[in-house]
């Protein structure tokens, strides 16, 4: 049932996406786009909530109604109404390994994670620990970063894809600064493509309902592994990095992580310890 399931999701996924790169304006989607792991889930949440439409969330069926639909796509010029969220590569890189462990350990009978299972004894060993995040943290991007899986394409080309150039028909923003001022970043965004102005009080409300403290039931920065919303900060990486993490990352993202503003040059690896 399980291996079905998935089967349908990943159909609908793809029939949504054909439909809206056809159709799309008939409905009209809006589009939520990310790297996995840059906060998509939650900002598309709060579009939704502030639009007073749908976000389907993993639908066996392809969306036939005006709604939000979360994705992972590579960038197109046939999508409109399209938010790019990114996020520093390197805590993408920390919440993924956190994500698939967690899904491991929790989900191991699904299809995508007896797979992932295999995956990661061949890289890491078997019988590995997964709470050894630092020792296996190198081999965990080296994958992602040479045979991604949830994206299809690693973290800097599916930036590169959506960001050089950057396109009118998108409104771009970064995790880090949706955390910072969700209101502002998030009225900004929206504002882009509606006529009307947008309604701050209203905002403010769909911000609150959607914080980390309330959705949770605790303060951000509090990390609880076994949670889809493990710890809802910026900067973990520096937490979990070592020197060789560093080095793996920087070879195939080091100029992305500086076209990003997120370093000024590369002598951030050499600020890792071993």
């Amino acid at each position: 049932m399980a291996f079905i399931r998935e089967q349908l999701q990943r159909f609908a996924n793809k029939s949504t996406k054909f439909i809206g790169m056809h159709w799309g304006e008939t409905f009209p989607f809006w589009y939520v786009c990310e790297y996995p792991k840059a906060g998509g889930t939650w900002l598309s949440r709060m579009v939704s909530d502030y639009l007073d439409i749908p976000m389907p969330q993993y639908s066996v069926m392809p969306m036939g109604c005006q709604c939000v639909i979360h994705n992972h796509w590579m960038y197109s010029a046939q999508l409109r109404r399209c938010f790019y969220l990114y996020r520093d590569g390197r805590d993408v890189m920390v919440s993924f390994y956190f994500y698939r462990m967690r899904n491991m350990q929790q989900k191991p009978e699904t299809p995508f994670n007896r797979r992932m299972r295999q995956r990661y004894d061949v890289a890491f060993g078997a019988g590995f620990n997964p709470e050894d995040v630092r020792k296996h943290l190198p081999a965990f991007i080296e994958l992602e970063m040479r045979k991604p899986m949830n994206a299809r394409i690693n973290w800097p080309t599916h930036i590169g894809q959506w960001c050089s150039p950057r396109h009118e028909q998108v409104a771009y923003l970064s995790y880090e600064e949706l955390l910072a001022t969700p209101v502002e970043t998030l009225a900004r965004c929206i504002g882009q493509f509606v006529d009307e102005a947008v309604n701050l009080e209203r905002l403010q409300s769909t911000v609150d309902r959607y914080s980390f403290n309330r959705m949770a039931g605790r303060q951000r920065g509090e990390e609880d592994r076994g949670s889809f919303l493990r710890k809802g900060v910026a900067g973990d990486w520096k937490n979990h990095f070592t020197r060789e993490a560093a080095q793996v990352f920087d070879k195939y993202a080091g100029p992305t992580l500086i076209d990003l503003g997120y370093e000024k040059d590369r002598a951030w690896v050499d600020s890792c310890a071993d």
